[in-house]
């Protein structure tokens, strides 16, 4: 298993050009690269950053989700057929990185909706999957809070009519839709989780990882047990933090802990 950084935790203090050099300088390896405009999804600043990676592994690719995710299950076939213009941009950026996942958040459900229709959605997540295999990269589907995917029954039924489909675990969102992360990863296939996206937290507040009472040590150790090799990636808001020093003890902290906790 190896830890990393989704870039996402340097949105508003690290110039997306910048963040590599700054990951190389903190001699982490493993990340997540989060795209969040549109002039962002275009191939000549994709390609651009991508000459930056300075050796960094980038395991997946997300993109800020609501602003095209959502549409791509409109009804209406020109909305989807716009958006699918963009879902194949955030699929070339992930051919770019060389990334294996394309990190997928899907439709919006903020009326918490329950009744859903998975055979058809199940049939729409296997075209985008086929989509993203011509580029030959894996869609995976995040447990967002907000989402349709923010429970783990919908993992379930969906996993069993998307055999393609794969996992990205956020602890941010399953603690905040009130689950335990460990109920989602009970849920999903072992083999099928691409990624897991971790902060920590307080009484009061979200922050980094070391910084609040989460227990890593017990989540590595149900990860080792269960033979779940997926990369564990810190995804913490920029407000979490005040300095780069601080991100960088959270990283070195996350993997201290794991080394001892799979000894």
């Amino acid at each position: 298993m190896k830890i990393g950084i989704s870039t996402s935790t340097f949105f508003n203090t690290v110039r997306a050009e910048n963040v590599f050099e700054f990951m190389h300088k903190m001699r982490v390896d493993t990340a997540e690269v989060r795209l969040n405009t549109f002039s962002e999804y275009e191939k000549a600043f994709v390609d651009n950053l991508a000459r930056l990676r300075s050796g960094v592994e980038v395991n997946s690719v997300s993109a800020l989700s609501t602003q095209f995710e959502p549409q791509l299950f409109s009804a209406n076939m020109r909305v989807r057929a716009d958006a699918e213009i963009i879902f194949r941009k955030v699929c070339y950026a992930c051919f770019a990185f060389g990334a294996k996942f394309y990190s997928f958040c899907g439709p919006i459900n903020l009326e918490g909706y329950k009744d859903f229709d998975y055979a058809r959605l199940g049939q729409r997540f296997n075209q985008l999957a086929d989509i993203a295999a011509t580029y030959g990269v894996t869609l995976s589907l995040k447990n967002c809070r907000w989402s349709y995917a923010a429970t783990p029954e919908f993992f379930k039924k969906i996993a069993e009519r998307c055999p393609g489909l794969f996992t990205t675990l956020s602890l941010y969102h399953a603690e905040s839709a009130g689950y335990d992360l460990r109920e989602f990863i009970d849920a999903c296939p072992p083999q099928r989780i691409a990624s897991i996206e971790v902060c920590d937290y307080t009484k009061l507040e979200w922050c980094l990882p070391g910084r609040g009472r989460y227990r890593f040590d017990r989540l590595f150790a149900e990860l080792d047990r269960r033979r779940i090799n997926a990369p564990v990636l810190i995804a913490a808001d920029s407000d979490c933090y005040t300095d780069m020093a601080q991100v960088r003890a959270s990283y070195e902290y996350l993997t201290s802990l794991y080394h001892n906790a799979i000894q």
